[in-house]
């Protein structure tokens, strides 16, 4: 049971302490309120947990069958496309804007609901271990389908989609993959995209801005990531294969990446945002101390 519960249960025993009963009640009478007390707290606790995973079930299932129509509808076109040889598709766009935009506004939904409840799960750690698991195991699973819904969000099914990683979106040809479960430093960021054998992400500069499109509309504001580059006295380098950021680049946002510091401390962010895409629509590169926790942004290699 957390403190704050702990503390109402001591507050309602210091005013009863008052009545004759309490009074009359000795130290077994006490221990025993108080676990009941903590049975009725922990009963409604998992009451709440019951509602929210039902909800969170619910939403995964609408997210599922919207991303399986969109994606039907686009693999029966490009069949029948390739079937007449036909270089012009018959489905448009606009036959997949209703789907797509509930699609966009069932994502925003879920990402406020795994918000609230990864902040619950926190508060609820250590009550029930296995309710809690099968709550992570819920959410994981809604981030995947959001990903997923990236591969619908322009209406194609390319072959560079089709050759991502099983949760990995793709933008041009490269394949990318939040992982949402929590912020991590850049190091434990690097680290948990090597465990698969990918790396920090190393979009190419004609995609990073729309990288962070597709970021902000999956995630909403709370979606700054790190990219794999970090400082070397001078400028900021990836760490795989080298490749030098031009400090001058437009890509850069004000002030960044020199008044913010170019040395080992610093690392490579994406700022994905509301205030970020308004003040620096164009310009989405962040300079941040490595030591900062932020979300890792993987890509397939």
């Amino acid at each position: 049971m957390t403190w704050p519960y702990r503390g109402i249960i001591i507050l309602l025993l210091v005013l009863l302490s008052q009545t004759d009963y309490l009074q009359a009640c000795d130290e077994d009478c006490k221990d025993d309120l108080m676990q009941r007390f903590e049975i009725l707290l922990d009963s409604k606790m998992d009451s709440k947990m019951d509602l929210i995973k039902k909800e969170l079930e619910n939403n995964v299932a609408e997210l599922k069958t919207l991303h399986s129509f969109i994606k039907s509808q686009l693999t029966d076109n490009l069949a029948q496309d390739r079937a007449t040889q036909n270089p012009a598709s018959s489905l448009t766009i606009n036959d997949l804007n209703d789907p797509i935009d509930n699609l966009k506004t069932l994502t925003r939904e879920s990402n406020i609901i795994i918000k609230e409840i990864r902040e619950y799960v926190e508060d609820c750690k250590g009550t029930s271990n296995t309710t809690t698991q099968q709550l992570n195991d819920i959410l994981e699973n809604m981030e995947e389908i959001n990903q997923n819904r990236m591969e619908a969000d322009n209406g194609t099914m390319s072959n560079e989609v089709e050759r991502c990683p099983r949760g990995f979106f793709n933008v041009s040809s490269q394949c990318f993959k939040m992982f949402r479960d929590r912020t991590r430093n850049w190091s434990a960021a690097k680290t948990k995209c090597g465990e698969d054998g990918h790396i920090l992400a190393q979009p190419d500069e004609a995609i990073v801005v729309p990288l962070r499109s597709h970021l902000y509309e999956a995630y909403g504001d709370d979606s700054f990531a790190w990219l794999g580059a970090q400082g070397d006295g001078s400028k900021f380098v990836y760490v795989h294969g080298g490749l030098a950021l031009d400090n001058d680049s437009p890509l850069w946002a004000p002030d960044h990446p020199g008044s913010y510091g170019v040395d080992a401390e610093s690392c490579l962010m994406l700022l994905v945002g509301g205030n970020g895409i308004r003040n620096y629509p164009a310009s989405p590169y962040w300079s941040d101390p490595c030591h900062k926790t932020n979300y890792a942004l993987c890509e397939a290699k």
